[in-house]
């Protein structure tokens, strides 16, 4: 051991010679050789400087004065001192954020080369974001016409992420609009790995990092162009200012709120998750600022409801509208109670039972091992509230959209409570591994299920609507300058034919909804407006799939096969995730 390696040779006479020391049995039954070394999962030890004394005090030329050596392991009359936590972060060493931050780089890596094995066409959203996204680009250059009221019924500002999206697609198309959600993804799954480190360590980072990374809606949402990682990344950002911050007096804090701001403008139901970060902002500053700390929580959520009063107020009505129809006042659904429970434990019951397991553990004990580099963790009472408030968030979403009877959206909007939940599920992964990797084999057994669940998950989500390839060259074939479309899922066509100027947003209209004015003036609506419609040979192109308005989908197939007007063009085999179906493309003679 280097202190023995210090020591000068033995006289070989002289006073009889000092009893030699024995080393303390570990309390683990390890022998730990270097006292100054430290790795990422092995968190150094304290260097407690201690001095001993000889038993039989050498006299004469040969005495010695008492030497000092560094013990590699704490012992039980030195804990006592441990439990004085510093008021500032712990700096970690050079070679510890080195090592860590290459174990990150390996875990993004994976990260990515998960997310890029997934391939399909454009989801109907995708497409309804770019293409949205290109009209408001167009609009605010150029004054062209929105050709619709996008403001109104997005749950998302359409001038934020469809405008940034669209300048993505500009680029590259729609590989570059997603690698765009794939760049938010993994700044997401970097941030959750600082923010841990500072409310805990690098080890627990590093597990919470590696548990995010291969979720299910992190898998998804980085493959995905649509808003949801573009806020999840916003509110991530906002929650690492708050962390990083706890141990300033000054109100920095305070920089968080436009943030937030923002990512409830990209998202509207990223508003739910708004009062996590700022408890959080109060919680992580206990340790450092004490009572002091409590004020942060008010501050902060009186400085985001002002801004969003104040943004809401320039935005105007269709944005209010916009924000109580798709989320403050959702209508309600008709999806049961068990389904949806049932998704929610597959796409996040696991992480969130470690999290469970991290918040029990940490309110008993706040190290794995004795003597463990750890961010100031304060008392009882404190781990437990912020144990509570990360481990808690995660239910938000499932509860909220239980109350509505809806699962729209509820895969992704599970990953926005998982990453606030991933910090303790990492503080509960690395305390099922224990100390010194006494169960390493069952924490990669575990982190294994939770990667084959994510990645087979995700899959299926993704294979879960049609390849559009096919239908889209179908449906080009019958187009006429100003000819009207009905087509059941229209905003896929239209994104892929956008430059076509026989295929522009308003010549399509969605087997949804429809107001038909009939030869006498009357308002015709639903199904009875489509077959007036079509009676009347309103439209050159139906297309439909019995897949989303069947019921509207059966009466135009009665309509049509009498109709001497129409014949079927095409039928295009397809398949999604309910199996085989099958698109039928009717166009007017």
């Amino acid at each position: 051991p280097p202190w023995a390696a210090a020591e000068p040779p033995w006289p070989a006479a002289g006073p009889p010679r000092p009893r030699r020391r024995r080393l303390h049995d570990h309390p683990h039954g390890h022998v730990v050789g270097q006292p100054d070394a430290e790795t990422v999962m092995l968190a150094a030890l304290p260097a407690d400087r201690v001095e001993e004394t000889e038993a039989e005090p050498a006299t004469g030329a040969a005495a010695e004065p008492p030497r000092s050596w560094t013990m590699p392991f704490s012992v039980p009359w030195l804990q006592r001192q441990e439990a004085r936590e510093p008021r500032e972060p712990l700096p970690p060493s050079r070679r510890r954020t080195l090592v860590s931050r290459a174990v990150l780089l390996v875990i993004l890596i994976g990260q990515a080369l998960l997310t890029l094995r997934m391939h399909n066409t454009a989801f109907e959203d995708e497409a309804l974001y770019l293409y949205s996204g290109h009209m408001e680009i167009g609009h605010l250059l150029h004054g062209s016409a929105l050709q619709g009221s996008y403001s109104s019924y997005f749950s998302g500002a359409p001038v934020l992420y469809p405008v940034l999206a669209a300048a993505a697609d500009d680029v590259g198309g729609l590989a570059a609009a997603r690698t765009l959600s794939l760049l938010e993804m993994l700044a997401v799954t970097a941030l959750l790995y600082s923010m841990t480190r500072q409310l805990f360590n690098e080890r627990v980072a590093l597990c919470a990092a590696a548990l995010f990374s291969v979720t299910e809606a992190t898998l998804f949402l980085g493959h995905l162009a649509t808003y949801d990682a573009s806020s999840l990344c916003l509110l991530a950002v906002a929650a690492w200012i708050v962390v990083r911050t706890a141990s300033s007096r000054w109100p920095w804090y305070l920089i968080a709120v436009p943030v937030a701001v923002l990512a409830v403008g990209t998202k509207y139901a990223a508003l739910l998750f708004v009062p996590t970060i700022a408890v959080l902002a109060g919680l992580a500053a206990v340790p450092y600022q004490g009572r002091k700390a409590l004020l942060r929580p008010v501050a902060f959520a009186l400085a985001t409801a002002a801004a969003l009063a104040a943004v809401l107020k320039l935005a105007g009505p269709t944005y209010v509208q916009a924000i109580e129809g798709t989320t403050t006042a959702r209508p309600h659904g008709s999806t049961p109670l068990w389904p949806m429970l049932r998704d929610s434990l597959l796409w996040g019951g696991l992480p969130f039972a470690l999290a469970l397991l991290g918040v029990v553990a940490f309110t008993w004990r706040e190290r794995t091992e004795p003597g463990e580099q750890i961010a100031p963790p304060g008392g009882r009472y404190r781990r437990l509230c912020l144990g509570l408030l990360l481990a808690g968030t995660a239910l938000l979403a499932p509860a909220y959209q239980i109350h509505l009877h809806t699962e729209v959206s509820l895969q992704k909007h599970v990953g926005f409570g998982l990453f606030f939940a991933a910090p303790m599920a990492g503080l509960g992964l690395a305390r099922f591994v224990g100390d010194h990797f006494r169960r390493a084999q069952l924490g990669v057994m575990v982190w294994g299920v939770v990667l084959a669940m994510g990645m087979v998950q995700a899959a299926q989500l993704y294979d879960g609507w049609p390849n559009s390839t096919t239908f889209v060259h179908q449906l080009s074939l019958q187009l006429r300058p100003g000819a009207h479309y009905l087509v059941e899922v229209p905003e896929v066509p239209i994104y892929y034919l956008l430059g076509n100027p026989d295929a522009q947003p308003d010549q399509f209209t969605s087997t949804y909804t429809i107001t038909y004015y009939g030869p006498h003036g009357q308002v015709l609506t639903g199904t009875q407006g489509f077959v007036a419609a079509v009676r009347a040979q309103y439209f050159r192109v139906i297309a439909y799939d019995d897949s989303v308005t069947p019921g509207v989908d059966h009466a135009l197939a009665r309509v049509l096969e009498s109709d001497p007007h129409y014949r079927l063009a095409a039928a295009v085999p397809q398949r999604d995730g309910a199996g085989p179906s099958t698109y039928y493309i009717w166009v007017r003679t």
